[in-house]
């Protein structure tokens, strides 16, 4: 199990991961061929000899993950394990859990970043407000929760009640299936399996209501589009404008 508070013991990083391996019955050669080569997948090969608590934040919590990883186990925990680290290691970190995950082990993993979650897990969990309120895997969120692509504008100036209620008879009187994700001063993101006909009828509204749209963009919709989505279905559509 990996925590986010730290936890070490008083000798160095490389006697560590030694220490660890030998408590959880790993033999002498496996653990120092296992000890130098999370070292090297870690970059921590520098501070091998140095006390855990005077290496940098991110260090220690790459050092933590690995310390896990030094034994064989069915089942590990994982809580937010790339908590403090940049992106070069959160790749790694996220390819070697990859790795183990396809060789057997399973791996309960919590985290805030959407695309960890996408890349690593085959089934989620979505916890809002203390609750489970979903349990599926990544595509099967993202088809129920959110359209197959999103559609982004940014239109000159804030749009009032009324022009963004007028936008949303629009759409559903042109048959434009759609669903507001997120709306935060001029911007305005969609979800949609019409995305082409969305951005054509929001900008043939908008030339109707002399508003100018400073950018119009599609991609294809995210993990992150889907939690959105569920949330505000949960919360009731609280958090949706344009109806």
């Amino acid at each position: 199990m990996v925590l986010q508070a730290e936890s070490y013991d008083t000798v160095s990083v490389y006697r560590n991961l030694r220490l660890y391996a030998f408590l959880r019955g790993v033999d002498r050669e496996t653990s120092k061929a296992r000890a130098e080569h999370l070292l090297t997948l870690f970059e921590l090969s520098d501070v091998r000899d140095e006390a855990p608590w005077t290496i940098s934040g991110g260090q220690r919590r790459r050092f933590q993950v690995a310390r896990e990883l030094m034994h064989d186990m069915e089942l590990l925990f994982l809580d937010e394990p790339t908590v403090g680290v940049d992106s070069i290691t959160r790749n790694r970190i996220l390819e070697y859990l990859q790795e183990r995950a396809r060789a057997g082990l399973a791996i309960v993993f919590t985290t805030h970043i959407l695309a960890e979650a996408d890349r690593l897990c085959h089934r989620i969990g979505v916890l809002h407000e203390g609750r489970l309120i979903k349990m599926a895997t990544p595509s099967e969120l993202r088809r129920a929760h959110s359209g197959t692509r999103t559609v982004e504008v940014e239109f000159d100036r804030a749009l009032s009640d009324a022009e963004q209620a007028g936008l949303g008879a629009r759409l559903e009187g042109r048959g434009v299936n759609f669903r507001l994700l997120e709306h935060r001063d001029v911007r305005y993101v969609f979800s949609s399996d019409e995305a082409e006909a969305l951005v054509a009828e929001v900008a043939r509204w908008a030339l109707d209501n002399s508003i100018t749209t400073d950018r119009v963009g599609m991609r294809e919709a995210t993990l992150e589009d889907a939690f959105i989505a569920l949330v505000s279905e949960v919360d009731g559509g609280a958090r949706t404008a344009v109806h």
